[in-house]
């Protein structure tokens, strides 16, 4: 179809006006467009700026819980704190200083140095036949208004301790430390007529470690200790007290030569070249030594002379591998020389006496066998037809048989972790056969004591045992019949000694 001149002229116009406005349009298209992916351009580095790690810190990992982990610990960096956030921050912290200071006034003891308490109780029950004597120092004495009677058996409370250990000084360097101990014994005194208690002084001492003690087992020991403590003579006379003794009763000699006191003086002890097995937690040294000066009239006591009395002891280990039999087989002995008073009435002679005595210990779990001897010389207040020296003697000795069966002395037990109080039970039996004649002089009449000794020892706890005794006894002192001093005497003892 043809169209006019004039028509297809105005089409032309039509088509070319409508074109420019198609141009125009897309070109303002394609600009926004261009905005659009520039927009999201600056969006994407913003974001690869908030994943980039912080100079120093690990490398995110590639999956995506943790890039979101990282980029959050990014952003709390980034944030900065508020003032109502750090406010907040300084309330808390106030709080929890008053409740720590408020606590340690009211429920903390305090102490200048670190200290560590610790103590034993000790329960019993006691039988003997014959019956203990009406005022027997065991017993109770007679009074007005409850008349005296022997007494079979009954309980007993015996003592109560109670100790305090700390550091004075602690050398990190090379361990020379300087330590305390103070101790304290709690007995009854009363009779059924009263009810008293009494409080004694036992261990009261410093102690310096001349050697260090860094905690290496190769490394010498020495100390050097000064005040009140129990004299190192042989193995019986020191187990003072029932926490580290295992018969309930010590040896007749210790009581017999005066060997059962603490002294108060100057004690230096130590060992040399210890043999250590590393594998089995195994120290046993060559030597062991103590040399001490000490006043020697008792505990609690100031000194009555101008002599000093002293005190040495040896002890040598035998030196063998931990998977020998001899293992811990020590050979001891000690000498002491000592200067009581005798009384005014002995004119020229100062009360002098000597104590010698040797020991011989094997304790390789199962099995235990220890012996001890003790000799005593002491010079009497005149010269008589018993003692024509002027000195009386006394001999002393006993041997101990010991089995014990358990785990709770074993290091590989000690060492085990506990998440609970339990502690296998362990158990040891032992037979004690003592001796002790008091005056070798006395031929003409013997006055010997015989005392045999079978026990039990039961450990359910780490510082709790339960002891029980079969003892029977024999004197050989001519006239002992009554109740006060009889003859033979066989009896039970039971013994709970917990600490803490």
């Amino acid at each position: 179809m043809l169209f006019p001149r004039k028509t297809q002229l105005a089409l032309a116009a039509l088509i070319a006006i409508s074109g420019a406005s198609v141009h125009a349009q897309s070109s303002d298209e394609v600009k926004a467009l261009k905005n659009t992916v520039e927009e999201l351009r600056r969006q994407v580095e913003d974001l690869r700026s908030l994943l980039k790690p912080a100079p120093g810190a690990p490398a995110a990992t590639a999956s995506p819980e943790g890039a979101q982990e990282e980029s959050q610990e990014a952003l709390d960096a980034r944030t900065s704190a508020t003032k109502a956030d750090i406010q907040g921050l300084r309330t808390d912290l106030e709080n929890y200083k008053y409740d720590q200071s408020r606590l340690q006034e009211r429920n903390i003891p305090s102490v200048l140095r670190n200290t560590r308490i610790a103590g034993t109780l000790t329960l019993g029950y006691q039988s003997r036949s014959p019956a203990f004597a009406p005022g027997d120092s065991q017993t109770t004495a007679a009074a007005a208004a409850t008349p005296a009677e022997a007494r079979k058996n009954g309980f007993r409370a015996p003592t109560g301790t109670l100790s305090f250990a700390g550091n004075l000084y602690r050398d990190y360097a090379e361990g020379r430390n300087l330590t305390y101990q103070l101790g304290l014994s709690i007995g009854t005194t009363g009779t059924n007529a009263s009810n008293n208690s009494q409080v004694n002084l036992t261990n009261a001492f410093v102690r310096y470690s001349f050697e260090p003690a860094t905690g290496n087992l190769e490394d010498r020991l020495g100390t050097i200790t000064l005040g009140q403590q129990a004299v190192p003579f042989g193995l019986d006379a020191p187990a003072l007290d029932p926490e580290v003794r295992a018969v309930i009763n010590n040896a007749l000699f210790v009581t017999g030569l005066g060997l059962d006191q603490r002294q108060v003086g100057l004690l230096v002890s130590g060992d040399y070249d210890p043999y250590v097995d590393f594998t089995n937690n195994y120290r046993a040294p060559l030597l062991g030594y103590s040399l001490g000066f000490f006043n020697g009239n008792g505990p609690n006591k100031s000194d009555n002379n101008a002599m000093r009395d002293w005190i040495g002891r040896v002890v040598y280990t035998l030196p063998v591998d931990y998977t020998s039999w001899l293992r811990q087989l020590q050979i001891g002995a000690s000498y002491t020389k000592r200067f009581p008073t005798i009384g005014t009435t002995a004119v020229g002679r100062r009360g002098e006496s000597s104590r010698t005595g040797f020991d011989v210990n094997w304790t390789h779990l199962p099995y235990s066998v220890s012996y001890e001897w003790a000799y005593g010389k002491d010079e009497q207040a005149s010269v008589t037809a018993t003692h024509p020296d002027g000195f009386k003697r006394g001999v002393g000795q006993y041997i101990n048989l010991g089995y014990t069966w358990g785990e709770q002395f074993l290091n590989s037990s000690k060492q085990q972790g506990k998440f609970d109080d339990f502690w296998p039970l362990s158990y040891q039996a032992f037979l004690r056969v003592d001796t002790f004649d008091p005056d070798r002089n006395q031929r003409a009449t013997k006055d010997r004591q015989f005392l045999t000794t079978l026990g039990l020892n039961v450990f359910f706890a780490e510082t709790t045992r339960f002891q029980i005794n079969y003892f029977k006894g024999r004197n050989q002192t001519a006239g002992l019949s009554t109740l006060a001093s009889p003859k033979r005497t066989n009896g039970i003892q039971a013994q709970f000694v917990a600490g803490f």
